[in-house]
């Protein structure tokens, strides 16, 4: 029956190896997980231009943690239409299957084969951004503010990529990644036409749903259904009789009611995030440890419960989880669960089927590595340093901040096959995750998401999770991954990863978890000024025009918070009630924000007017000011604040913030 699968394999293999590389065949990998499970067939390098600083590059005087990540390009050239920055010269065959951008800008030109007059000629912001026609979602989107195409452009000889300026757009300070295939000198590709786009509507229709909406397989049989015992490990081993695979893995833990969490301590372990990091999963294939990764963090929700589904991976409210990377083995597959924590109901399914196993066939692996140091010095975080042949097919990452300050200026690096210098060199954390500008706005596409962000700002637990399934790195002799650590605050910070990879037999073992990282730590929010009046706290008495609000996000101000009144007109005027505890005379000082489309507003006391102030800032501040002297009774008085318009220069929304106001008591 093995020789017959050998046999099969080999007969396959060859069919691929002749198959001319296309639109029409590239398209298919999107969404086939099977594709990653043996060499592949026709062999390729994968890597990615970038703007990553150029003051990296080997030498004397090289910085490998530079960054100034915008606006490096191979070169600069005149073109028929104004000057050219070439952020790609590709020598194939080969073929384009990402790109992203933060800022998109310009024109971007495809040239193909060494042609003189570009095939795509696009408006950048529209065409990384799904607004090209045929290359719409889910290929091309915005996700939290990063631009994303996913998508094969094939070339038999050559591919240059520029960006032009245009209409007023300069890409002088673009950030870009072009990830790309370089195959074997001798394959055959066709190279992209806008005609392959109608040739294969209907395959990238059916390529879109796959990716939309992934289907778990078939034939799902229960492995473990009852209580997980404290401090005890559950196996079920998998003896097959012809080579196999699991197509799905599922597991269900119970998720506490809000209420039953509140009532919870932090590091109470009955807390999911505590749950599912307690209870560790592991696998092996054919006698060798493969997975090692504590339950949350394998299916990419960490710390806790954070529901998303995208084309690997899902995880539900309810607590049920789903992993659709397959899986093979030639002989044996066993799969523990060792429960760290308290007694726990769980459940674990899995379709476990028939798959032909070769000489090329690869194990799944996936471990779970991290740290927790300063962030001084910078430093190359390692996700994955291992020997063998295979494929890096992803990562997820939590990452633990103390402070607000951002965490992700860090480069992801990958060295293939003993390479000095990466083929791969990153721009920033969030742009690896393919968002952009830090932005804390959760976000799930089919190979990337961002599901927990707690903020203000950087401060608390984030969660990211990449798929390289339509990219992934091809290795044959040794790969390493490193992320650098780059956070703007000197603190003690949390990162935590998981990787995920595919490795020929023989392969360097998957790391064991370090127990000490696993449960994650308790980060408060931002605390209160002492002995402010929050802004946002104050009750509203009446408001004429605009709207006044409690407005969020900020790590710069007292809780976080401030009172927001948007859009009113001049001469709208906003009440609020303000609480005195004790009579006495005070100097009142307030914390007003400060930007480009705040407003001239002239405030009132307890009836004791006060001048004018403009509001009007180049950037977001807030600024603490005296108000004057006031003497106050117990109880309530009241603040009014009218709209005067705005400064000449400002963007006429006339807004106006306040954080807090403080009572300083006069002997």
């Amino acid at each position: 029956m093995k020789m017959i699968s050998t046999a099969l394999i080999a007969i396959a293999s060859s069919c691929v190896m002749a198959q001319e590389v296309s639109v029409k065949t590239l398209l298919p990998q999107m969404t086939d997980l099977t594709f990653l499970t043996h060499r592949p067939q026709p062999v390729f390098k994968m890597a990615q231009a970038s703007s990553y600083d150029r003051r990296s590059n080997p030498g004397p005087n090289s910085d490998p943690f530079a960054n100034g990540d915008a606006g490096n390009f191979v070169r600069i050239e005149d073109g028929a239409k104004g000057k050219e920055f070439v952020m790609a010269d590709l020598k194939g065959p080969g073929s384009v299957v990402r790109l992203w951008s933060a800022n998109p800008s310009g024109t971007i030109r495809f040239y193909f084969d060494g042609e003189a007059k570009p095939r795509i000629e696009a408006k950048m912001s529209e065409f990384l951004t799904g607004k090209t026609e045929g290359l719409g979602e889910p290929f091309g989107y915005t996700a939290s503010s990063g631009a994303d195409v996913y998508f094969p452009f094939p070339y038999s000889k050559s591919l240059k990529i520029t960006a032009g300026e245009s209409n007023g757009e300069s890409p002088k300070s673009l950030y870009y990644h072009v990830g790309f295939r370089t195959y074997d000198p001798s394959t055959k590709v066709k190279t992209f036409t806008w005609a392959d786009l109608t040739a294969n509507k209907k395959l990238m229709e059916t390529i879109g749903q796959g990716l939309l909406h992934p289907a778990n397989d078939t034939g799902i049989k229960n492995l473990f259904r009852g209580t997980l015992e404290s401090r005890k490990t559950l196996t079920t081993s998998y003896q097959a009789q012809i080579s196999s695979a699991i197509r799905t893995l599922q597991v269900k833990v119970p998720v506490p009611t809000p209420d039953d969490a509140k009532a919870m301590t932090w590091e109470d372990p009955r807390q999911l995030h505590n749950i599912l990091r307690n209870i560790v999963l592991r696998i092996q294939f054919d006698g060798e440890q493969c997975v090692s990764v504590p339950l949350g963090d394998f299916f990419g929700s960490a710390p806790g419960l954070n529901p998303y589904e995208n084309l690997p991976m899902t995880v539900s409210p309810d607590g049920s989880m789903a992993c659709r990377f397959v899986m093979p083995f030639e002989k044996s597959a066993i799969i523990s669960v060792q429960n760290l924590g308290p007694d726990v109901p769980f459940l674990m399914n899995a379709s476990i089927k028939p798959f032909p196993w070769g000489p090329h066939t690869y194990h799944f692996h996936a471990q779970w590595l991290g740290e927790k140091s300063h962030t001084r010095p910078f430093h190359e975080m390692p996700f994955l340093d291992v020997n063998g042949e295979g494929f890096f097919v992803g990562t997820n990452l939590h990452v633990a901040s103390p402070a607000p300050d951002w965490w992700g200026e860090g480069d992801e690096k990958a060295y293939v096959d003993g390479e000095s210098f990466p083929s791969t060199f990153g721009t920033g954390s969030e742009d690896y995750y393919g968002y952009a500008w830090g932005s804390p706005d959760l976000f799930t596409r089919p190979y990337h998401a961002q599901t927990r962000c707690d903020g203000p700002g950087s401060l608390g637990h984030t969660s990211l999770n990449r798929w390289q399934v339509f990219d992934p790195i091809s290795y044959t002799s040794s790969m390493k991954f490193t992320l650098e650590m780059w956070h703007w605050a000197d603190c003690i910070a949390t990162f935590v990863h998981t990787t995920y990879w595919y490795s020929k037999p023989g392969g360097t073992p998957t790391a064991e978890i370090e127990e000490r990282l696993l449960l994650p730590p308790k980060i408060d929010g931002i605390k209160p000024i002492e002995g402010a009046i929050e802004g946002e706290g104050l009750k509203i008495k009446s408001v004429s025009g605009g709207k006044a609000e409690a407005q969020d996000g900020f790590w710069q101000i007292s809780a976080g918070k401030q009172l927001w009144w948007q859009e009113p007109k001049t001469g709208d005027k906003l009440i609020l009630e303000v609480p005195i505890a004790e009579a006495g005379t005070y100097e009142v000082f307030g914390n007003f924000c400060h930007a480009r489309d705040y407003g001239i507003h002239k405030m009132t006391l307890n009836g004791q007017a006060i001048d004018p102030v403009d509001f009007y800032g180049t950037g977001l501040e807030w600024k603490k000011q005296s108000l004057g002297t006031f003497t106050l009774p117990k109880g309530t008085v009241t603040l009014e604040v009218e709209c005067m318009g705005h400064h000449k220069d400002a963007d006429p929304k006339n807004m106006f913030g306040l954080d807090y106001l403080i009572l300083s008591k006069k002997q």
